[in-house]
């Protein structure tokens, strides 16, 4: 899946303390160095999907690595 594939309700979260506290919240905060951009799906008030990137810039071309919870 590439960044260009991703639905457009997908939020951009590029925040080191954001994406902390996103994949803190789904138990991978241990990735938080690996993954500088992160693309968010929330729904009723909680995070549906969560997909990360391994570049700052999201060029539309990039890979993304997807974590459905």
């Amino acid at each position: 899946m590439l960044v260009r594939d991703l639905p457009e309700s997908a939020l951009l979260i590029q925040d080191s303390q954001d994406r902390l506290a996103v994949l803190g919240s789904v138990g991978l905060a241990h990735l938080a160095d690996d993954y500088p951009t992160l693309f968010v799906e929330v729904g009723q008030g909680e995070y549906r999907r969560v997909w990360g990137i391994e570049r700052f810039v999201p060029y539309l071309d990039e890979p993304v690595t997807s974590s459905p919870l």
